[in-house]
């Protein structure tokens, strides 16, 4: 559903993006990952037809984006920005008519959609509220519900946790769960690596304006790992199966972390992990669980970034 191919648009030494190939998939989110400055926002600007790329292309669906495309490109994208405007003056629903109106929506169907993006996310209560009286997640509530109100395919969501309370950000990760089931292909910028490896199908790192990598975090971890730790949990002698396990071969720093849990680290070809299964039950050790450690977002981003 997004698309681009060798996009770049340059402001300098390390400034911007270069060469970008990213691939997001129909009805996924994508966590598009990198730190400030990195090129995250140009990316966007660029997908939604705010900014020209110096070079390369960039596809929406199946339709490029170009200054001719743009309208096609907007009834598709519902763009949400890391800081947005609203009018002060203006109560929820007024603010939301506004936008439905901009995005000439008739007015009989209006007041409807307005009632369907306040229930998706969770915000039908706020109705009458004043936007100048609304917190900052009250804000990003209404600010979504505001992207929604075209019923757009691809939803762009630049840091939408940024500056929210750990009770806010539940319940972002929640309404974008949601709104993937209802079909919605999710790109999601965000350095709050946290929230995004609970919530993303596939991310993306982002570095100096290059994208290092991109995939699912398994595929990537397993990529990155040199050595792969491993832990079993035995429901036999564990000091039995620890003398085991440091007799075989590329089997290294083998530790009792609790009373049947075992842990390990494998140095050789991650299709040989299964020998050392084999070798713990040919030798009568009963096994309950065998299964790989998987390092989490953050040190995958660390990693990546360090190699850059």
């Amino acid at each position: 559903m997004i698309r681009t191919e060798n996009l770049t648009k340059n402001y300098g030494k390390d400034r911007g993006v270069f060469n970008l190939n990213l691939d997001v998939p129909k009805g996924k989110i994508y966590g598009f990952i990198g730190p400030n400055g990195a090129g995250k926002t140009t990316t966007i600007k660029m997908l939604c037809g705010l900014i020209k790329p110096d070079s390369g292309k960039a596809f929406v669906g199946d339709v490029q984006v170009t200054p001719y495309n743009i309208s096609r490109i907007k009834k598709k994208i519902g763009y949400m920005p890391d800081i947005f405007g609203v009018y002060e003056q203006m109560s929820v629903w007024e603010y939301l008519d506004f936008y439905g109106a901009a995005f000439k929506i008739p007015v009989k169907q209006r007041k409807k959609r307005i009632e369907e993006v306040l229930a998706l996310t969770e915000s039908s209560h706020m109705i009458d509220y004043q936007v100048t009286s609304l917190s900052r997640g009250m804000r990003q509530r209404i600010g979504l519900a505001k992207t929604l109100i075209h019923d757009p395919e691809i939803l762009i969501l630049d840091e939408p946790a940024g500056g929210l309370d750990p009770n806010a950000r539940i319940e972002m990760r929640q309404t974008i769960s949601r709104l993937k089931n209802l079909g919605k292909t999710i790109l999601l910028s965000s350095h709050i690596l946290p929230e995004l490896s609970s919530v993303c199908d596939l991310v993306g790192i982002i570095f100096k304006g290059k994208l290092l990598v991109q995939g699912t975090v398994k595929e990537i971890s397993a990529s990155l790992q040199e050595k792969i730790i491993i832990n079993v949990t035995v429901d036999s002698d564990v000091n039995e199966a620890k003398g085991i396990l440091e007799r075989i071969d590329c089997v290294e720093n083998v530790k009792i972390l609790e009373k049947n849990l075992l842990q390990f680290t494998f140095t050789g070809a991650r299709e040989q992990i299964k020998s050392v299964l084999r070798i713990l039950i040919e030798n009568k050790v009963v096994v309950r669980w065998f299964y790989e450690e998987e390092i989490d977002l953050e040190d995958v981003f660390l990693n990546i970034t360090r190699r850059a």
